[in-house]
């Protein structure tokens, strides 16, 4: 496996990193509109939706599988939600930051030569852990501890389905429709 970076390589990871940060600003709206909704849901807005967070750094170390990738992927991300008002501030690039180091450890775990389905639904579990890590002390410090198991367990399974094998889908679409053809991914 190739450990370089090459120019298609970063602009791939930028590309990626830009379009899913303007995927988070929209759904950054929708969430915050219809929180008061899920509020009588919880956790269940997490198990359905909080995965859609984290599929820049999965999304990214499938198709780079460099070293770095999966973190700079959910790093742009974050940052491009963030330039583009989000409710969290800059909060959004910390979560970003803990969301992305997760799903960097899948990949460096396979010496990132692997990107599979397992994978995929490893980096974005992982990724959901980062979530929980840093979301529950910072948005729930006053929730029961089994409260709070169980928003972590919501957020590590929605971001193994949505930001996992969710961005398993989109690199199988971007595949077929010749995308990646000049990266050789």
């Amino acid at each position: 496996m190739k450990r370089s970076w090459g120019l298609m390589d970063l602009v791939t990871v930028a590309t990626i990193g830009i379009a899913s940060g303007v995927l988070f600003a929209g759904w950054n709206l929708v969430w915050g509109a219809a929180s008061p909704l899920f509020a009588a849901v919880l956790p269940l807005q997490y198990l359905l939706f909080a995965g859609t967070w984290v599929i820049a750094g999965p999304l990214a170390g499938l198709i780079v599988r460099r070293p770095g990738a999966a973190l700079a992927g959910e790093m742009i991300a974050a940052s491009v939600s963030f330039l583009l008002a989000s409710q969290w501030s800059v909060d959004a690039i910390f979560s970003g930051a803990a969301q992305g180091i997760g799903a960097e450890l899948a990949f460096a775990a396979v010496g990132y030569r692997v990107a599979g389905w397992r994978v995929a639904l490893v980096a974005g579990a992982l990724s959901g852990v980062g979530m929980a890590l840093h979301d529950l002390p910072l948005y729930f410090p006053d929730v029961s501890a089994s409260f709070a198991a169980a928003l972590a367990a919501a957020m590590v399974v929605s971001a193994a389905l949505i930001g996992g094998l969710g961005a398993l889908l989109l690199r199988a679409a971007l595949r077929r429709s010749g995308a990646l053809d000049l990266i050789g991914s």
